[in-house]
């Protein structure tokens, strides 16, 4: 097979600066580490690929710039070399191969343009390597790119894909499938918890909604594990199967390997304070661990529901014990307790196509290709109340009578509105989420005649008429934010609490600080505020915040 040299710069590529020679079948390989063009050696390839890159200016200005540049770099790479060192007869010399560099990069780009933009994408993974290539392949169609083409996976698994404009400015993406980048500088593609705030940040644009999902051999009889049983099981306590309703034997937990987001959201949303085992089954890819738990009868596993494949999905039961399925529903309404989001994480000063991308991704095109790939939509939408619930409602769940009689035959607007404990303030996370259900909304109203209700809701310390205080201010803050954006609000409402005691459980307690939106068709009204006691022996009327007219 013929052979060839990358053409890259020898900083950018480590094949580069080795002068590694690579196979080259035909005149579009490309070197498999950074991508770029392959020099063919032998049989006058050289002279012919520099005489090929002439065409765009008269031949003297390139040679000329070209032998400068290759005679700098032969002149520094002199001196800092090791004496004596002999050259390998079939290799380039560091002047030819600039000249074949600067060659290449005219051949492939008129005049004038420049170095290509270059950006790389970290944690794509998330969505696979098909999926995140025919996204970033859409986007850069959109932005109006030609000749877009998409190299094999360098021997780290990354891909890059290069485009150009019709003017002939190139653009290359690097896409890393490394389970995801949280350093500063690095764009990257995150799943992250719904109720963690250390997790959520208002540097991350939401593109997709997704969940854990526990998963076993799809001929195992277990149907169901609560989260207390799943943190035993990560603990290291062995469990026979057959105390779960399934597999009679030890069983065995399959986990994503340290540093993947998949297995943060484990400890964040699962294991909390406690510690995980040291003989936990860990993989590398979504993919690894689905084929070990297809194959193992004892296995159980954590993945991703968008990457479960031929697994069966167990329902879940929360701390209050409440029996939930993830389903596109309980995902997009955040309800399913194991939901997370999947955002694109910017850095500080984000480049201008890694911002227009993301925001790709959270509009019609890329949710589009997103809803197919097995994610739940980032953009809110509305969702019918008998698919709002879990399977079954837990006995210690008390659902007020002023919450029922305001949600019936209404439909929940999808995106949850999170609090810190004890407070009704938005952080500016919370405002992005007003800020998304905003738009929606005003789309809402402006079709059809509908009433939207905000429904705070509050399982703080302190006791009844605390909570029902809280849910009130909590519900004021979102009615506040979404009339100053022009959405008219009927009704406004605390309702308190839904569990006779505080929740236990960091990320259990979270997902009941909330607000609810919900729409309705039927004319609603605000409901009179009640009488409540506090433990001290204080009356204080309760429910009455509004900002309807």
């Amino acid at each position: 097979m013929s052979r060839g040299v990358c053409t890259n710069l020898p900083a950018a590529c480590s094949q580069a600066a080795a002068r590694a020679e690579l196979p080259c079948p035909d005149q579009d390989a490309r070197c498999p580490t950074c991508g770029a063009a392959l020099l063919p050696l032998g049989d006058g390839g050289l002279e012919r690929k520099g005489a090929g890159a002439l065409r765009w200016v008269s031949s003297s200005l390139v040679v000329a710039l070209a032998l400068g540049a290759g005679w700098t770099w032969w002149s520094s790479g002199a001196t800092s070399g090791a004496a004596g060192q002999e050259a390998n007869a079939s290799s380039v010399s560091p002047a030819a191969l600039a000249v074949a560099q600067a060659a290449s990069a005219i051949e492939n780009e008129p005049p004038g343009v420049g170095t290509p933009q270059v950006f790389t994408l970290h944690g794509m993974d998330a969505l696979g390597p098909l999926l995140s290539a025919e996204l970033l392949e859409a986007f850069l169609t959109q932005e109006g790119h030609v000749e877009v083409h998409r190299s094999p996976p360098d021997p780290r698994g990354a891909v890059l894909v290069s485009a150009r404009r019709p003017g002939g400015l190139r653009q290359d993406i690097r896409l890393e499938f490394d389970g995801g980048s949280a350093a500063p500088n690095a764009a990257s593609l995150r799943r992250v918890s719904s109720t963690s705030g250390d997790e959520l940040k208002d540097n991350q644009v939401l593109v997709g909604m997704d969940a854990l999902a526990v998963v076993v051999h799809p001929g195992n009889p277990m149907e169901r594990i609560s989260l207390s049983q799943l943190r035993e099981l990560l603990g290291g306590r062995v469990v026979d199967g057959a105390r779960l309703g399934g597999t009679a034997g030890p069983v065995r937990v399959n986990v994503r390997s340290e540093g993947a987001d998949s297995w943060t959201l484990v400890w964040h949303q699962v294991l909390g304070s406690a510690s995980a085992a040291a003989d936990l089954q860990r993989h590398g890819s979504d993919a690894d661990l689905v084929t070990a738990v297809t194959a193992d009868e004892h296995a159980l596993g954590l993945v991703p529901l968008s990457a479960v494949g031929s697994a069966k999905v167990l329902a879940v039961v929360d701390s209050i014990g409440s029996v939930w399925k993830p389903t596109p529903e309980s995902v997009a309404a955040e309800r399913y307790p194991l939901t997370h989001r999947l955002v694109v994480q910017l850095p500080a000063a984000p480049s201008p196509v890694a911002l227009r991308y993301a925001q790709f991704l959270a509009g019609p095109a890329g949710q589009s290709r997103l809803r197919s790939g097995g994610l739940a939509s980032a953009a809110p939408v509305l969702i019918d109340q008998a698919n709002v619930g879990p399977l079954a409602v837990g006995a210690a769940v008390k659902q007020p009578k002023d919450y029922l009689a305001l949600i019936r035959g209404a439909q929940l607007m999808t995106g949850r509105i999170g609090f810190a404990s004890e407070s009704a303030e938005l952080d500016a996370v919370a405002r992005a989420d007003v800020d998304r259900l905003a738009r929606q909304l005003k789309e809402q109203v402006a079709a059809k005649p509908v009433s939207v209700m905000v429904l705070g809701v509050a399982n703080d310390p302190g006791g009844f008429c605390a909570n029902r205080t809280l849910s009130d201010q909590r519900a004021a803050s979102v009615a506040d934010a979404l009339t100053a954006q022009g959405v008219p609000v009927r009704v406004v409402r605390g309702v308190g609490r839904f569990a006779p005691a505080p929740v236990v459980g960091a990320e259990d307690a979270a997902r009941e600080r909330r607000v609810e939106v919900w729409v309705s068709e039927a004319p609603v009204r605000q409901p009179a505020p009640i009488r409540c006691i506090s433990g001290n022996g204080q009356v204080a009327m309760v429910g009455a915040a509004a900002s309807a007219p």
